[in-house]
């Protein structure tokens, strides 16, 4: 039950921000509110569960791939910039908007989060470039581009329009700013 309050509770905010209520949550599940007063004593309890959830998955799965033996510098680096929420999905743009403003706290654990992946990613890129297998860029704008990429593939309408989910969304993006659009011919680029 307590996994279904919070899918449900991500899926209500994602769709209303917060505005959206516990009894519209228990009509959504087809159960009292009184059941779910048993396991959150409030709305925020229960939306900063959720958000917990979320940010505890994503730092375990920062740690298994920073860790990871078998995956060498460029998967390492692609599977760190691609990690989005697997335990109850993604956030959306009007989510990540009321967060900021309702829950700046629960924002700076995410921006933490963030900034300590990008450390990791920075990390990589540079030993990417002693190994020969990346080019030297200017991080500072590749991290810019990179956010802000991320940022609009979060946007509902463009999901539902094209018939994505975030994560292919962000794998093909992660896919094109490491690889580039050039085709390459044995190892050459093209005329």
């Amino acid at each position: 039950m307590l996994e279904r309050i919070r899918l449900e509770t991500l899926e209500l905010m994602n769709e209303k921000g917060m505005n959206f209520t516990v009894a519209e949550l228990a009509r959504q599940l087809a159960v009292s509110k009184r059941s779910i007063y048993e396991h959150f004593v409030s709305k925020r309890e229960l939306v900063e569960a959720v958000l917990d959830e979320i940010l505890s998955d994503l730092q375990s799965q920062v740690q298994q791939i920073v860790k990871s033996q078998q995956l060498g510098t460029v998967a390492k680096l692609t599977a760190l910039m691609s990690t989005s929420p697997k335990a109850l999905g993604p956030l959306s743009s009007r989510i990540i908007a009321d967060i900021k403003r309702l829950l700046p706290e629960k924002w700076r654990a995410f921006e933490r989060l963030f900034d300590e992946r990008w450390e990791e990613i920075t990390q990589l890129f540079e030993e990417g470039a002693r190994q020969g297998l990346l080019r030297t860029v200017d991080l500072t704008v590749l991290q810019q581009v990179y956010r802000g990429a991320i940022n609009e593939l979060n946007e509902y309408q463009f999901l539902v329009k094209n018939n994505q989910t975030f994560h292919n969304a962000s794998v093909t993006m992660i896919d094109i700013l490491i690889n580039g659009v050039i085709a390459r011919t044995n190892g050459n680029h093209p005329a």
